[in-house]
């Protein structure tokens, strides 16, 4: 592939992935999680992965979100190779360029569901004005949670949970 082909499809990939692996352990307590992974993502479109309890899709996803460290091959998202990234650029990458909804959810308890929605944007050093909250707003109305805003999370049902989660990825 020429760089320039390289370059455009880089261009229309969210993220890919190329030969990785992830082992954990060593000796006999050795588990390949995942073995040559190759995988590319479009940008603007939803992607299932799917598969067995114990086949590798958490880790896979832990890598492509670099929650966690291949062991070995690469990992691009919005062009960027995230295993050039020391861990403090790799946390600025993450919170400006990934969300992720884990699947306990983790919204902190003692927040409501907008302060929820809003931390990342707080813990990212900006302001909570007007126009921020406008579109926390607009999220939570688009997802069906808006009448919730002023719940704690143990107000909320678990479908209601993840969707202030979504909110805020």
């Amino acid at each position: 592939m020429t760089t320039t082909t390289q370059q455009a499809t880089q261009e229309t990939l969210a993220a890919s992935a190329r030969d990785l692996t992830k082992t954990y352990g060593q000796g006999d307590a050795q588990v390949h999680a995942l073995r040559g992974i190759d995988l590319d993502l479009p940008r603007g479109r939803f992607t299932a992965i799917m598969g067995p309890s114990g086949s590798g899709k958490s880790t896979l996803m832990h890598c492509l979100a670099g929650l966690d460290q291949a062991s070995g091959g690469t990992v691009t998202v919005a062009g960027t190779d995230l295993g050039s990234l020391d861990d403090d650029a790799l946390t600025i990458f993450r919170r400006e360029h990934i969300g992720f909804v884990f699947q306990s959810f983790n919204l902190l308890p003692m927040l409501t569901a907008l302060q929820n929605i809003v931390l990342p944007l707080e813990l990212g050093g900006r302001r909570i004005d007007h126009a921020a909250r406008q579109r926390a707003h607009t999220l939570a109305d688009t997802l069906g949670v808006a009448d919730r805003l002023g719940h704690r999370p143990a107000e909320l049902s678990g479908g209601q949970q993840q969707r202030v989660a979504i909110a805020r990825a």
